[in-house]
């Protein structure tokens, strides 16, 4: 063996055995850890936001409400055909408040419709419901009528009970000037052809109600009650009568309202300059009534007020006018007027 072939096969041999070293001293690999399975936490997922506006497009459909949403209802209306809406709704809702809003408010426009608006909140959970048909008043709802319906599933936070409903009346603004009782006496000026409104506080519950009459330059072109916003199931609350006019001829026109039991006689105190002068009433029935029993805070000229009066049988009076009676009631009748000068 040469010399130069020792040294190769001794390179060789030193390879091998650092290679078998390196084996068994090389580190032992970490082995990858299982993951330990988790539950996810579950969040319920909120009530869908819904609808807000509803028209005749959605009739029939079933949308959840969250308890004290307030919604609102628009559907076309025409008042000069003589067809308006017939809304219901359960006892979980509450209508807040109402309006028309007509598609021409300047009143010009003949047989132009509108669009009439319900505002409704949702107080009781549960499922609710709105319900309504278009139709005349004196028609019953049957073959051929429109009808609208709405389910409402309603959830919320309030247990049992009813929520108390604590939002205030919406209202739409309107697109025209609207007087209420503290206008009363007032003057006020308004185009010709133009719309102004009129709302006075009501309670049909007690009987009474406002009795409207106007002069020939105006033109009332809607009347509706607005409900109030009250809790549910209370009764006897009082809402607002609304009145849209038009002016349709230029001039001093009068807006004229009573506020009173239609069942109850009604008549004007004047004062007659005879026999010493006195007060009598002349009944809106076309009769003279000759009191004699009125107290002193309804003897004025021109008084308007609601009596109830009972033939005086036997009595005997000088004054010659009317037929004596014993008043056994008698009291002011709240007036509301409106100068309306139109240009």
């Amino acid at each position: 063996m040469s010399a130069r072939t020792i040294p190769a096969a001794l390179l060789a041999v030193v390879c091998i055995a650092a290679l078998l070293v390196a084996g068994c001293t090389s580190p032992t690999a970490t082995p990858v850890p299982t993951p330990t399975p988790t539950t996810p936490t579950m969040t319920p997922a909120p009530l869908p936001a819904g609808k807000v506006i509803f028209t005749e497009a959605d009739s029939g459909g079933t949308f959840p409400l969250a308890l004290g949403a307030v919604i609102q209802i628009r559907l076309a209306e025409n008042p000069t055909t003589g067809y308006q809406w017939n809304l219901s709704i359960t006892s979980g809702l509450v209508l807040l408040n109402e309006t028309y809003l007509p598609d021409d408010p300047t009143g010009k426009l003949v047989g132009s419709g509108g669009t009439h608006v319900w505002f409704i909140q949702a107080a009781r959970e549960g499922e609710q419901g709105v319900s309504a048909f278009y139709a005349r008043p004196w028609e019953p709802a049957g073959p051929g009528v429109t009808f609208f319906t709405l389910t409402l599933p309603v959830a919320g936070s309030c247990g049992e009970n009813a929520c108390t409903v604590t939002t205030p009346p919406v209202t739409v603004p309107p697109r025209y000037p609207v007087y209420t009782e503290a206008d009363s006496g007032k003057t006020v000026q308004e185009p010709l052809g133009e719309t102004f409104g009129i709302r006075l506080q009501t309670n049909p519950s007690t009987g009474y109600s406002w009795n409207l009459s106007l002069t020939k330059g105006l033109s009332l072109s809607r009347e509706e009650y607005i409900a109030p916003a009250t809790e549910v199931g209370r009764v006897g609350a009082g809402g607002v009568q609304s009145y849209t006019l038009v002016t349709t001829a230029r001039g001093g026109q009068l807006v004229r309202a009573e506020y009173r039991q239609p069942w109850v006689a009604a008549g004007t105190v004047t004062y007659l300059n005879l026999e010493g002068g006195f007060y009598g009433i002349l009944g809106d029935d076309g009769r003279k009534y000759d009191p004699l029993n009125m107290d002193a805070d309804f003897q004025k000229d021109g008084l308007r007020v609601a009596f109830h009066a009972t033939e005086a049988q036997g009595a005997m009076s000088s004054r010659m006018w009317g037929t004596p009676v014993t008043l056994d009631f008698i009291a002011e009748i709240p007036v509301f007027t409106l100068n309306v000068t139109v240009t």
